[in-house]
């Protein structure tokens, strides 16, 4: 019903690779009905006339999004510089507020974007998920905002240090400040498009963040299928325990990206409220918490004290970034290609870009039944041969796990990745195909009682990469 309304497509001034000249963020990542959201708004000179628009995303007849919420007559001023504060370099934007609205019934759950416009101004969008706590969904959508926050450039600190800019990484980042670059995109490139194929296949789903999912860890089991988006490297403990539980009580979890359960982090408030502050230390070195609890150290999930491989839940393990090429396919017969007429050794062209995850057959924690659905060649710059692996598995309960192994499976679909060559119509809609075919059997029930997983196993590296030379296409890695 909601899909059968009216939408537009004029959310999509705001889309771009870092936010607008104007912009802001909100007090809160995620709402239910009746909630009152602030926002924090700001512009590079005074302006009057400007608008605040709530979309909600969904299919809407190829639209992408219905207007459900707008308000008009804003008068937005420059505001404060960020502040970089403590040895952890935390960055918080220190604004006033500049409007507060109400959550009413006509904001229907799911996943909005509100657009933050100005005469003379390029537009900025603040992603809001809108709950319906304690629904049953079949399908319960996890927003990745932890990872957002992470890659979030603003005020010039990052939980990285990976260019002149960002020389020194923060150990803890704040909600409380815009996204910027790495963490502005995460929502077109790595969710939206799931949001829309969710919604045109008509199933009903219930939205949350992965801040939602930690304070409840146990609200995943409501549902009959998990489905996380293309990138969701930063997991707390309570995430990774809740996704575990909700796996043995049968619930399907379809990770459509890769690098997923990579890095353990752990939440903490700021004066706007719990959970908008992230710690990510990568060590134990000066962390007195950790010290006192080894599990709630924040390094990688497969490291000392943690020693818990990503793996175990997902089937395959990280591989690396670097590598953009195409899957060929491994297992046509398997039930996630019904419909795409795909055949042995079939190449499906620029289909992988950003990071990758490989199946390791000597890894203890892999599942011994997963089934290598498709592979993509990769040599190293130093001669080594390598792989990017798309995997499926039935865990005891019945509950199937997909990983679709590349972190640009969900704009692969829109057919708008960066830094990726277009892909060709025919191999966007095999994996089209292939996600419509895991969230319909996701959303059913057990999907290892209607399609069990058999052992498959994918060729040596070596031989994958010798007979891609063959044809002339092998992805490098460029580092």
């Amino acid at each position: 019903m909601e899909n059968s309304k009216s939408g537009t497509s004029s959310w999509q001034d705001a889309k771009r690779t870092r936010a607008g000249s104007v912009n802001g963020y909100l007090d809160r990542d995620s709402a239910r009905c009746g909630d009152r959201v602030t926002a924090y708004l700001s512009a590079l000179a005074p302006v009057a006339g400007a608008s605040l628009s709530a979309y909600r995303m969904g299919y809407y007849g190829g639209a992408g999004g219905r207007l459900v919420w707008q308000v008009k007559d804003i008068t937005v001023e420059p505001q404060a510089k960020a502040v970089v504060s403590g040895a952890d370099l935390l960055t918080v934007a220190p604004w006033r507020p500049t409007v507060t609205f109400r959550v009413t019934k006509r904001w229907r759950p799911g996943y909005y974007l509100l657009v933050v416009r100005a005469p003379g101004q390029t537009a900025s969008s603040i992603p809001l998920v809108v709950r319906a706590d304690g629904d049953r969904a079949p399908l319960g959508f996890q927003a990745s905002v932890l990872t957002y926050q992470a890659y979030n450039t603003f005020g010039g600190h990052s939980a990285y240090a990976d260019s002149p800019r960002r020389a020194v990484a923060s150990t803890e980042v704040s909600f409380d400040r815009p996204y910027e670059d790495g963490g502005y995109y995460s929502p077109y490139q790595y969710e939206l498009p799931l949001v829309r194929e969710i919604e045109k296949l008509g199933i009903d789903a219930d939205y949350f963040t992965d801040v939602d999912a930690d304070a409840d860890p146990a609200q995943l089991r409501r549902h009959k299928g998990m489905v996380i988006g293309g990138h969701s490297e930063y997991w707390t403990k309570r995430m990774y325990d809740g996704a575990v539980a909700a796996r043995e009580a049968g619930v399907n979890i379809a990770f459509f990206g890769a690098n997923a359960v990579y890095t353990a982090a752990r939440l903490t408030g700021s004066p706007l409220g719990p959970g908008r502050r992230v710690v990510i230390r990568r060590s134990l070195t000066g962390d007195l918490l950790a010290a006192r609890d080894p599990s709630l150290a924040t390094v990688n999930w497969s490291a000392p004290p943690l020693n818990r491989p990503e793996a175990a839940l997902i089937g395959e393990g990280y591989g690396y970034l670097g590598a953009s090429g195409s899957l060929r396919v491994l297992h046509p017969a398997s039930w996630l290609f019904a419909g795409t007429g795909v055949t042995a050794g079939e190449v499906l062209r620029n289909t992988v870009g950003g990071e990758y995850d490989q199946v390791d057959v000597n890894q203890p924690t892999t599942p011994p039944d997963v089934d290598v659905l498709a592979a993509i060649p990769i040599r190293f710059l130093s001669g080594q041969a390598g792989m990017a692996t798309t995997t499926y598995y039935v865990a005891p309960s019945q509950a199937g796990v997909f990983d679709a192994g590349t972190t640009y499976w969900p704009c692969v679909i829109s057919g708008d990745c960066l830094h990726l060559a277009p892909t060709p119509p025919a191999s966007r809609a095999v994996v089209e195909r292939v996600t419509d075919n895991v969230l319909t059997a996701f959303a059913a029930g057990p999907a290892g009682l209607e399609h069990a997983s058999t052992p498959n196993w994918p060729p040596s590296a070596e031989g994958l990469v010798g007979s891609a030379r063959a044809v002339g296409d092998v992805a490098v890695r460029a580092y």
